[in-house]
């Protein structure tokens, strides 16, 4: 065999091996600060500097908790990196663990403090992770662990004889004195320990450290109980920091997480109030207990507002400055209200610039005022720019090394295989954003794979023999080559101009996409409900999800049978319960007929605040002027019986003749209402500045027929 056709051999099994690995490019853009993408492909260097100014003034809240909200601006083009940035605050190994907060849709109508409190109580409850631990692990190990060594250590001794409970006869033995020593050992056992620094990666440390101390959690529990009723105020304020105590230390020592859960979402509404408080009164109360909370554990709170474009659904609304507006003056709000939180936003310049300088003046000089962090100066809003080739370099290597490792001989092939360094550098310097660079280098790596050709600004205009060769070697034959000018600086805006990607390119890649962005949203959404008590506390971010879901059906013609949506409110509040008492509205209409208008609204309370949850949203249907004819809940199917006092309230409604019912949902329909409002997010975001979203009406229909039948009037 001849060297040139051992050397065509191997690039026919490299290209063969390349194939079945995949495009490394294929997802070249974030889709949400949890994508595992991030990590993936995750290059330390990138976008360091501004990394650690932000982590700057993280800490700026870990060292004084009580520090006064501020807003720091995060500023770059659409594809920049900025959700790739806040994905590496959240989940990277730089920096301690903070509470990362990332919000989801924002209604205009919406209550400000309303929707920023239960978006912190989604993420406490919720199944979603962060430097790999859930919230609610950290924050309930942290907080019992203290409680537990200073309950311990101000305990009389026979309060810690009670925590060892002997058995048999040794009870009364220790009455007479006898047998306490080994008991006592235990204690200060515990106590040592409690008082070292707990592991911050092991599952549910605190509870392996009570078992080998033969201390049961029931127990403990109580025992702690005993010492915050003894230690906290009675009034409002302790009352409910008492209740958030008790229901983060049986998270931590039980594993039961629904008391806290029931509480943050029902039970600090029905607190003995000597005057009873607003709506607005009770949420601000709540958060601002939380909030204490949080920063007696000296833990940040770092509330991150992603893709401003599509949380504000500033693409698909006419009336983006009016929601603009609220939600900004939303944020002014909460930052007079509620100290120690530190504000994220990540904004395309455009919108910024779009939006802010026509808000109020006081909002603006709210918005730019400027945070001071030790070693980094004083930061007024950060600006995300295009990185230099030797960094984009190590980007495209970082891919390219995940499909090149099977290759024969890899270690004497160049970092770039099969790329050449003049094409990424080409790319580097005329492409504006990062996320344009990955779309080239995606294109590039089907022309060298697969053998497509398209125009890009990978096409040298002088092939050289070298990269001839290359070509060869990567497996493919040269079909055609394009002649494109090598742009001098003066002329890089006319060079992008010109090697441009028609629109067509960004379409294809969006359908393409659509139905796995779809997955990935809803398996993200079930791992984070899955966990006990977090579909409670997910209650508002679900039914902003549904008014989402509807919204979106109603805009893209979704039809169910005969009835299609003439008009939706996605939600609607009501009464003087921030968690129970909202529904969205959705007016149905059948052919030619009078459209009905139907309240749909999330029924997941559980215990003592079940028949108060049923009779609240039942509630809506009192309205005057009436503002819904028939009221659909959704209730989880393994609780939908009405029982007691439950039963008794729907019965009363009907012997009124209000038409309700009831429809089970199971974890993939609340998974479907979750993900939707991040589906979306991901879609837009991978489309090109001002495209409009594909028509997904038979996606809609195809993967929630089920779910559209429940919160649609009966199909004949």
């Amino acid at each position: 065999m001849t060297l040139v056709a051992s050397e065509r051999n191997l690039s026919e099994q490299n290209q063969e091996i390349l194939r079945q690995a995949g495009n490394p490019f294929r997802n070249y853009f974030a889709r949400n600060p949890d994508d595992e993408v991030c990590a993936r492909f995750h290059v330390p260097e990138l976008f360091a500097r501004e990394r650690s100014q932000l982590l700057g003034v993280v800490d700026l809240y870990r060292a004084a908790p009580g520090t006064h909200s501020e807003m720091v601006p995060i500023l770059g083009n659409k594809g920049a990196g900025k959700t790739h940035l806040l994905h590496s605050i959240k989940h990277g190994s730089e920096g301690a663990w903070q509470l990362l907060v990332t919000p989801g849709t924002f209604q205009k109508d919406s209550e400000f403090m309303e929707y920023l409190l239960f978006q912190t109580i989604d993420t406490l409850l919720g199944g979603g992770k962060q430097k790999g631990r859930r919230p609610l692990e950290v924050i309930s190990e942290q907080l019992t662990r203290g409680f537990l060594h200073r309950a311990l250590c101000s305990a009389g001794k026979e309060e810690q004889m009670d925590l060892f409970p002997a058995p048999g006869l040794g009870r009364w033995t220790r009455k007479l004195g006898l047998g306490s020593g080994q008991a006592q050992e235990r204690t200060q056992w515990l106590i040592d320990n409690l008082a070292r620094p707990g592991s911050n990666q092991a599952f549910a440390p605190l509870r392996r450290l009570c078992a080998e101390s033969n201390v049961e959690g029931e127990r403990a529990c109580a025992f702690l109980g005993k010492y915050i009723d003894r230690t906290e105020p009675h009034n409002a304020a302790g009352l409910i920091r008492r209740h958030i105590y008790q229901g983060l230390a049986r998270a931590a020592l039980v594993g039961d997480e629904s008391d806290l859960a029931n509480f943050l979402t029902y039970g600090f509404a029905e607190l003995d109030f000597q005057v009873r408080p607003s709506r607005q009164d009770l949420v601000l109360s709540l958060f601002k207990v939380l909030m204490e909370v949080f920063q007696g554990l000296k833990i940040p709170v770092v509330v991150a507002f992603d893709q401003l474009e599509d949380l504000l659904l500033a693409r698909r609304t006419d009336d983006g400055h009016r929601t603009a507006e609220a939600f900004f003056a939303g944020i002014v709000q909460a930052m007079h209200q509620i100290d120690g939180i530190c504000f994220l936003v990540f904004a395309e310049r455009g919108l910024w610039n779009r939006f802010v300088p026509s808000l109020d003046g006081y909002i603006q000089d709210r918005l730019n005022n400027p945070v001071h962090v030790p070693g980094h100066g004083t930061i007024k809003a950060l600006r995300l720019e295009a990185p230099p080739a030797d960094l984009v370099r190590r980007v495209v290597e970082a891919r390219l090394r995940t499909v090149c490792a099977a290759l024969p001989e890899r270690e004497a092939l160049p970092p770039l295989y099969p790329f050449l360094d003049e094409q990424v550098e080409q790319i580097a310097r005329t492409e504006p954003t990062l996320r344009d660079m990955l779309q080239q280098c995606r294109h590039l790596f089907d022309h060298l794979v697969y053998g497509e050709v398209q125009k890009t600004a990978y096409d040298d205009g002088e092939m050289t023999a070298p990269a001839t060769d290359r070509l060869r070697l990567a497996g493919g034959s040269i079909k055609s080559v394009m002649l494109v000018q090598t742009p001098a600086a003066s002329e890089a805006g006319t060079a992008r101009e010109s090697t441009q990607e028609p629109p067509t390119i960004h379409r294809l890649a969006a359908g393409t996409h659509v139905t796995e962005a779809w997955d990935l949203a809803l398996n993200t959404a079930r791992s984070t409900l899955a966990p006990d008590g977090s579909l409670t506390g997910a209650t508002r971010e679900l039914q902003a999800g549904l008014g989402a879901f509807l919204q979106t059906a109603h805009e893209h013609g979704v039809k169910v049978g005969p009835w299609r949506l003439q008009h939706v409110v996605p939600e609607w509040t009501f009464g003087e319960h921030p968690t129970y008492g909202v529904i969205t509205i959705a007016h149905w209409v059948c052919k030619d007929g009078q459209p009905w208008k139907v309240g749909i609204g999330l029924f997941l309370g559980r215990g003592a605040g079940k028949p108060k949850d049923l009779d609240i949203k039942l509630a809506s249907l009192e309205a005057t002027p009436q503002v819904i004819d028939h009221l659909i809940l959704l209730r989880p199917e393994d609780d939908l019986a009405l029982t007691g006092k439950s039963k008794t309230v729907w019965q009363e409604a009907e012997r009124r003749g209000r038409h309700a019912r009831l429809e089970p949902a199971n974890l993939d329909s609340f998974a479907i209402l979750y993900g939707f409002p991040r589906w979306l997010s991901a879609l837009s975001e991978g489309l090109a500045s001002g495209q409009p979203l594909p028509n997904l009406a038979d996606l809609i229909q195809e993967r929630c027929e089920k779910l559209l039948e429940q919160v649609c009037m009966p199909v004949p």
